[in-house]
């Protein structure tokens, strides 16, 4: 069966429709569908996925190795292939590269954590780490909110700068900054971490710095990593996940409930799209985002391009 690349796939599916696929699956009554808690295998500093989940007619996996040092080395951290099955009878009927997916789906989360949570005049973009997750976020903010101005850091600044550059060309009506992580937070009203970092990468601010932004944390997803800092954990005024496996699979959950009482309650992805949740009194609250995926996101996303152009 022949693997269909992942730069095929970005060129035939926008970041705009799989989040529709996604809002879309929720808004829709969901009957028989199976998405188990994702299997972790920790090799050291390196993880390996296993995500299966069954939905519809389909059956789909995704086997995945992440690998935070790639990234000195020049190579993407995530490495991986997902296969579409016949849910009856098991026979293979898609086979694509991982990255594709993964990249459209959590910034897809990403992006409808935006399209609901963050304010309506949301012009400011800010994004910490320049991988694969920082460009598919930069897709979905600039999908749901007019953006004017992107601030960007990476710990490597070269690779901010080089960020920037394809950031100017693909997008040249929005204009991108380099800058300090406190200044990008500082002039950001939605901030969103893409990191591997076992130590928080937001600064400490005063309370008031923090009100009217939404921090979307989507690099955390072992319980030894954290990237958003205790304080914009304990002094958040709402807390949201994609899914409530994120409470026990992300270090910035496990943190947060920690510090604070009856996060077990926080809404997921599907109950505000359900409710239509909007937050009220936005521009006076900072609210927190935090997405881990979860293997019906993939089925979800794959289910639409299969169909749409491979079917």
């Amino acid at each position: 069966m022949e693997v269909i690349t992942a730069e095929e796939i970005k060129g035939k599916f926008s970041m705009k429709e799989t989040m529709e696929a996604i809002e879309s699956f929720y808004k829709e009554k969901q009957e028989g569908y199976i998405s188990p808690d994702r299997m972790h295998i920790e090799d050291g500093n390196n993880t390996a996925l296993l995500m299966p989940a069954f939905y519809d007619n389909y059956y789909a996996t995704k086997l995945v190795g992440v690998a935070p040092s790639n990234t000195g080395l020049n190579k993407d951290t995530i490495h991986g292939l997902m296969i579409l099955y016949n849910r009856e009878t098991m026979e293979p009927l898609f086979l694509c590269d991982a990255i594709a997916i993964t990249s459209l789906r959590t910034g897809a989360l990403g992006g409808l954590g935006m399209k609901y949570l963050a304010k309506e005049d949301a012009k400011t973009l800010g994004i910490i780490g320049t991988g694969t997750q920082g460009w598919s976020h930069l897709q979905s903010g600039l999908a749901t909110r007019e953006i004017e101005n992107v601030y960007i850091f990476n710990r490597t600044e070269k690779k901010a700068h080089d960020f920037k550059k394809r950031a100017e060309a693909a997008f040249p009506s929005v204009t991108f900054h380099v800058t300090s992580v406190e200044d990008l937070v500082k002039k950001s009203d939605i901030i969103v971490t893409t990191t591997t970092s076992t130590q928080p990468v937001l600064p400490e601010l005063e309370p008031s710095q923090w009100k009217g932004k939404l921090i979307v944390g989507v690099g955390s997803f072992r319980p030894d990593m954290q990237e958003i800092s205790d304080q914009v954990l304990s002094e958040a005024d709402e807390i949201y996940v994609d899914a409530a496996s994120a409470l026990h699979e992300s270090g910035d959950m496990i943190q947060a409930k920690d510090l604070r009482t009856n996060l077990d309650n926080a809404w997921d992805l599907e109950k505000i799209i359900q409710e239509n949740h909007r937050p009220v009194d936005v521009h006076n609250k900072s609210i927190v985002f935090k997405s881990v995926g979860a293997s019906i996101f993939d089925l979800v996303a794959v289910k639409a391009i299969y169909e749409t152009y491979y079917k």
